[in-house]
């Protein structure tokens, strides 16, 4: 199956230009050695996820410093202000990240997420990656779900300095700079991405939880992406019905269609065209589902198949191998 062509809303360039405004950097040159044109981007445009990758990748080039943290630092959410009402008003920590994940995982940063895990020792915000991003642009997203955490942990616990460790998947590169920003011990060449944590921090209740606000975020950011999705590629489009039908609903083409205002015919045709099928899209959507199912352990495999409606254990096991490249208990085991 192909790669969608991601697109995200312009808002995410114009603010990562004004954070390279903050700290000086040569922006107009930056600018004109890019094929992109981010001037000429409005409120209603999208930016192709690759172009705002290339964005980050100049800007920092031209910096004195290696990663995108110091940009991540202060960075501004006005534009998408709904993102960092819903990091705040949700009733715990996991609780917000999982809003936010649940509304652009799918949309916006497809095969890459974040979640917590607890043991009884410690938390985790362990970033997740089954995308094709290269290796650059993987560290440039662990370092801004990392950089986000250390602006909106503190003022959420109302205590500083509470990462106890860093882990990153990639090589010593940058070690200076990472102990710098995170104050406590980097790991380098481990298992996962991940930020360690206090024990319970993911599940404390927030002084900061508001449940109108954060309904009001949810509705807003849904129209957001709806009026988005209008300007993306039929695949992205059908991925997103498909995660904002109702989970009683039947996920077939004819729902799917009638929400996108089109014949079951005219669909089908537009999926051709995009070199996909309905079904190959909606099984693909539901295994990028199953994953955080896989990471409930009392959820058995038939439990997960019957759920997602596969006909059977072996039928989800299939396809989830076909597309993952590892089966599901192998999946479970990694996580």
């Amino acid at each position: 199956m192909k790669q969608p062509n991601i697109r995200l809303p312009a808002a995410f360039s114009r603010s990562l230009i004004q954070a390279a405004a903050v700290h000086s950097l040569p922006i107009s040159e930056t600018l004109k050695d890019l094929s992109y044109d981010f001037l000429k981007l409005t409120d209603s445009s999208t930016i192709e996820l690759s172009a705002l990758f290339d964005l980050a990748d100049a800007l920092v080039a031209t910096a004195p410093f290696n990663t995108v943290l110091p940009l991540v630092k202060v960075i501004s959410y006005e534009q998408i202000d709904e993102i960092m009402t819903l990091m705040v008003t949700g009733k715990t920590m996991r609780s917000c990240l999982e809003n936010i994940i649940a509304l652009i995982g799918t949309t916006w940063t497809p095969g890459f997420t974040a979640q917590y895990h607890s043991t009884q020792s410690n938390d985790y915000l362990r970033c997740h990656n089954q995308s094709h991003l290269s290796a650059r642009q993987l560290q440039f997203s662990v370092e801004f779900v990392f950089g986000t955490f250390l602006r909106v942990g503190p003022l959420l616990t109302g205590h500083d300095n509470i990462v106890k460790e860093v882990h990153f998947t990639c090589d010593t590169s940058n070690a200076q700079e990472y102990e710098a920003v995170f104050q406590c011990p980097i790991f380098f060449k481990q298992p996962f991405n991940q930020l360690v944590l206090p024990a319970g921090m993911a599940n404390k209740p927030l002084a900061s939880h508001y449940p109108e606000l954060e309904n009001d975020a949810i509705t807003a950011l849904k129209k957001k992406i709806s009026i988005l999705a209008k300007s993306e590629g039929i695949t992205t489009q059908v991925t997103q019905v498909l995660r904002q039908l109702d989970g009683g609903e039947i996920l077939n083409i004819d729902i799917v269609a009638k929400t996108l205002n089109l014949s079951v015919r005219s669909l089908q045709r537009k999926l051709k065209e995009a070199g996909v099928t309905f079904s190959a899209v909606r099984v693909e959507f539901l295994i990028e589902q199953s994953k955080t199912l896989l990471e409930q352990p009392d959820l058995t495999m038939d439990m997960i198949a019957e759920r997602l409606s596969f006909s059977d254990r072996a039928a989800f096991s299939r396809a989830f191998k076909r597309i993952v490249g590892v089966s599901p208990s192998q999946y479970r085991q990694q996580t």
